[in-house]
């Protein structure tokens, strides 16, 4: 089954989708001045979407997320 037949768009359209850069769509998502990336405001606090090497980019630990210091991403544990 062709992308046409699936989505109702042409191949050239599709690929053209797949390469987009999108912009935020809701008032909780925003463009990082810092990696570029498409992130989103939690309702809770703190930001997600962030790319890794990003000094916003909140990391997991257990069931609170802080973020990493230089000394984690040193030694790869900024994950």
């Amino acid at each position: 089954m062709s992308a046409e037949q699936l989505l109702g768009i042409s191949l050239d359209e599709l690929r053209a989708r797949e390469r987009s850069n999108p912009g935020p769509t809701t008032s909780r998502e925003f463009r990082c001045d810092e990696c570029g990336a498409r992130c989103t405001r939690l309702t809770e606090g703190g930001e997600a979407g962030h790319r890794y090497d990003c000094s916003r980019r909140l990391q997991r630990t257990g069931d609170e997320r802080v973020r990493p210091s230089l000394d984690d991403l040193d030694r790869g544990e900024g994950q």
